[in-house]
């Protein structure tokens, strides 16, 4: 049976549209540009939560934001392809040298 993989310039627009999750992005890079990477994109979360009560989202309790200084998946959520987008910003500069590759 023939697997047909995706060429590298598909995986880059899927990503650069926001269709590949932050794991499959991961997965997509050699085993030691990974870390870096999902550092990048804690970064990004990290930026999206401090972002969330700008945003109009308010608090997700009376009390205040339950994650206060740490990530929280409300914001990533209501963010739509947006947060895949900014991870996939991160990604591509590191997937675009085929040695960094899986």
């Amino acid at each position: 049976m023939d697997i047909k993989r995706p060429k590298p310039d598909e995986l880059i627009a899927r990503a650069v549209e926001g269709r590949l999750t932050k794991a499959e992005l991961a997965e997509l890079l050699a085993v030691d540009h990974r870390g870096p990477f999902l550092d990048a994109c804690a970064h990004v979360e990290k930026q999206f939560t401090e972002d969330c009560p700008t945003k109009n989202h308010g608090p997700c309790l009376e009390a205040g934001c339950s994650a206060e200084g740490e990530i929280c998946l409300q914001p990533l959520l209501h963010s739509g392809s947006a947060y895949h987008k900014a991870c996939a910003a991160e990604w591509l500069p590191i997937f675009s040298e085929p040695a960094n590759r899986a």
